[in-house]
């Protein structure tokens, strides 16, 4: 056994693993003293079959996978041993390997590996990312204060229809409907404003109802199911009008909306209702802000990354991609590596980590909050913690929470270190922004694209299936830099 290596200028190095008969006999000969033990060989029990003949028909295979399993085991070894920084995995360089397994008495394997670039990132010279808070205006305030009034408010039947009310309609002496008014246009709702029970009103449905969505809820059919060329016209009879009538901002609507004490006038109401609108729109400020510093530092810090290497290891490890393919997808391959290496550099020295029991916190917090946070924790307790176990079964689901956790603190790592630039409004203000910024860019390349996902809460909630996995740590990205970590190898035959 030899292995041989010359550090050469450059990221790109060789090295060469020779393997010798007596380097893999002995590992051969008991991997065969195995197979006769349980080959079926006609005319011959198991385990009784003649040595030779087990060769005959299994030596070669199994010579090419010992001696694959040492060429792995020597790479990992050599790697560990140097304290080698590498990118990617070594791949076989062709033409030089020395591979013919008809003549086994030696072998030589030639393998290409890309050292992990040298980056240094100096945050006082890179340039200011915005990061944008909202601002509820008035009109936000009251929207979410009329809405938390409607939901603890009284139900009651009115005489007429107003905006907002609900109505039951009869079709036919079989068919009922029932539809909201703010679901209608405009002039859908003139067909109804003030009219009472038992009158008769004709409407042309498809025209009424603002979407397709809603008039497939009212016909009770599936929107895919609409007739193209149906008006839907139909004269109905008002059956029932229902109203919210919302509740009075007084101490009883305070316990009622707020159990906790949290709140108890209305100073403290619109705090509250500032703060629930700011958190509703900052997981996507952060997403936003988390792009717009993923584009900066690629587009300001220099990563060195060997192009035709790379595209030779995407081209022997992804099987359907074809050369043609690869060129035109290349650019966004090589930004999100070079996110990935900067990731690591950024990070490293930071106690940036996410454990297990920060996910399970993340889940028992999630199912506290949307189902049992009316109920006694005592007497729910078992029930969390079961849906908690459940969720930790679901492998993707805690990649998804554990990424999203690790996202969450990586944002606030680069708010402490970047330039920030920031700036505050309504959503109105957040919009023309993007706007501004969209506009600016037309007519010029196309902004550079990165294919490292990220995922937000709002993401991880809507996951909703759990299935049954082994819970898992997820997997490092192969661009990653790395020191000591066991290879696959291509055989070379």
């Amino acid at each position: 056994m030899n292995i041989k290596h010359e550090n050469v200028p450059g990221q790109l190095q060789e090295v060469t693993i020779e393997i010798n008969k007596e380097d893999y006999a002995a590992e051969l000969d008991a991997a065969l003293k195995k197979q006769r033990r349980t080959a079926t060989v006609p005319g011959f029990r198991p385990g009784n079959a003649p040595m030779g003949m087990i060769k005959k028909m299994y030596e070669k295979p199994i010579m090419v996978q010992e001696i694959d399993n040492i060429v792995n085991r020597e790479m990992d070894k050599f790697m560990k041993d140097n304290e080698v920084r590498y990118i990617f995995e070594p791949i076989p360089v062709e033409g030089k390997s020395k591979v013919n397994f008809d003549e086994p008495d030696h072998f030589e394997f030639v393998y290409e590996y890309a050292l992990a670039p040298e980056v240094e990132v100096d945050y006082a010279k890179l340039p200011k990312v915005v990061d944008f808070t909202i601002v509820p205006n008035d009109e936000d305030r009251e929207g979410f204060i009329k809405q938390l009034r409607e939901r603890h408010g009284n139900y009651v039947t009115p005489e007429t229809i107003e905006a907002g009310d609900s109505v039951s309609v009869k079709l036919d002496e079989e068919k009922e409907g029932f539809f909201f008014m703010r679901d209608l246009t405009e002039a859908g709702q003139k067909k109804f404003m003030g009219k009472k029970n038992e009158d008769a009103v004709t409407v042309a449905w498809r025209k009424a109802f603002a979407s397709e969505m809603a008039l497939a809820r009212f016909l009770k059919v599936e929107e895919k199911d609409l007739e193209a060329e149906n008006e839907y016209k139909c004269k109905v009879t008002i059956k029932h009008i229902g109203r919210i009538e919302p509740a009075e901002l007084n101490d009883e609507f305070f316990k009622k909306a707020y159990p906790d004490g949290s709140v108890k006038n209305e100073k403290e109401l619109n705090a509250a209702a500032d703060k629930v609108i700011s958190d509703q729109y900052q997981p996507e400020l952060n997403r936003q802000f988390m792009n717009d510093a993923i584009e900066m530092l690629i587009d300001n810090v220099k990563v060195e990354l060997p192009d035709e290497f790379i595209k030779r290891y995407i081209l022997l490890t992804q099987k359907d991609m074809t050369a043609e393919t690869l060129e035109t997808k290349y650019n966004d391959y090589k930004r999100a590596f070079q996110w990935q290496i900067l990731e690591g550099k950024i990070v490293e020295g930071s106690d940036i980590k996410v454990e297990m029991d920060d996910v399970k916190n993340y889940f028992r917090d999630y199912f506290i909050k949307n189902y049992f946070g009316n109920f006694n924790m005592e007497d729910v307790k078992d029930r969390v913690e079961e849906l908690v176990k459940q969720s930790m079964e679901n492998k993707e689901y805690v990649k998804n929470v554990y990424d999203m956790l690790f996202d969450e603190k990586l944002t606030e790592l680069l708010r402490s270190k970047l330039n920030i630039d920031r700036k505050k409004g309504d959503v109105k203000a957040y919009v023309d922004m993007l706007t501004a910024r969209m506009e600016g860019k037309q007519g010029k390349a196309p902004a550079k694209k990165t294919a490292a996902k990220r995922t937000t809460k709002k993401e991880v909630d809507e996951e909703q299936e759990v299935k049954e996995e082994k819970e898992e740590k997820p997997k490092k990205s192969p661009a990653k830099a790395k020191t000591a970590k066991a290879t696959k190898t291509k055989k070379e035959e």
